[in-house]
């Protein structure tokens, strides 16, 4: 899965690969109930239109690596403030305890 999400200047990219062991999955990062839903339409808060733009270009070359087999694909989640124009890059870890992708209880 690859993941993008744009709202007012702030844009974020992540690359979500089962077939990697310590990638976690889109529920690690955004638990399922943990009220995400609830956050502000873009009708609501605004978008920059040309933000969308970028992370979408972003999600494109992602899945072009991941098909292609070239490159070193994301890892992470990468948030980018259109303001600045500058990324920052978190490390986020599997979730053992995650619902989804996580050890089933035995």
């Amino acid at each position: 899965l690859v993941s993008g999400a744009a709202i007012r200047f702030s844009g974020q990219l992540a690359v979500f690969d089962p077939r990697v062991p310590q990638s976690p999955c889109y529920a690690c990062l955004y638990p399922p109930g943990d009220g995400a839903d609830e956050a502000l339409s873009c009708a609501e808060s605004g978008v920059i239109s040309p933000l969308v733009g970028v992370i979408g270009a972003f999600q494109a070359l992602e899945a072009v690596k991941i098909a292609s087999r070239v490159g070193r694909v994301h890892q992470g989640l990468s948030t980018f403030d259109a303001l600045s124009g500058r990324w920052r890059h978190f490390q986020v870890p599997r979730d053992p305890a995650c619902p989804v992708c996580g050890k089933p209880a035995v």
